[in-house]
């Protein structure tokens, strides 16, 4: 089993990615399916966060919408600090 690795401090030249796109902006069209393979822990945390978002932030928020959401964050951090960016230090565990 593949122990998760725990948030470190980014590297000194790592940039942050923009902020994501508003609400403000004209929902797109999603029409595009994939299947992804999570663990029942990482499921359940997707939930609590979806759950948490609608109480807590009374945002209109799916678990699709979230997921896209990271997936744009995890893409252009990589575009922007290539082997600084976050996923490429968590998958080799430079951290």
């Amino acid at each position: 089993m593949r122990r998760r690795p725990t948030a470190k401090n980014a590297p000194a030249n790592y940039v942050e990615p923009p902020a994501s796109v508003g609400t403000d902006e004209v929902e797109e069209q999603y029409n595009q399916r994939a299947t992804f393979y999570f663990s029942e822990e990482q499921l359940l945390a997707l939930e609590v966060v979806m759950l948490k978002l609608r109480t807590e932030q009374r945002l209109k928020v799916g678990k699709s919408e979230i997921m896209r959401s990271a997936l744009d964050f995890v893409l252009d951090d990589y575009n922007l600090n290539k082997e600084n960016c976050w996923l490429v230090r968590r998958l080799t565990g430079r951290d």
